[in-house]
């Protein structure tokens, strides 16, 4: 790899760095779920939230942390665990019905 693409790389890791910290992990059926899922998605791979609260649903599985999936536009944005998702007191997407 060239020192020119090396240096496109470091930028562009650096620029999306913020929003890695907020990477959780939800399991459903065996399969990981991940950002750009519709909410219809989600549902049929995870069933029914343990709760909704706005755009954030919450899931709680069996001896693991609960996690939080944001929604923008009806497509999952954030996977983040529950305890990492109350640490910020205003949603990564800011101020959301």
């Amino acid at each position: 790899m060239n020192t020119n693409c090396r240096s496109i790389l470091a930028i562009v890791l650096m620029l999306f760095a913020p929003f890695l910290s907020y990477a959780g992990s939800l399991e459903c059926q065996g399969n990981f779920i991940s950002p750009g899922l519709t909410m219809q998605q989600l549902l049929e791979a995870c069933g029914e939230p343990a709760s909704r609260k706005g755009a954030d649903w919450i899931y709680k599985k069996p001896g693991s942390i609960p996690v939080v999936v944001t929604f923008g536009n009806g497509v999952a944005m954030f996977i983040r665990d529950l305890d990492e998702a109350s640490k910020d007191s205003t949603s990564p997407l800011g101020d959301h019905p």
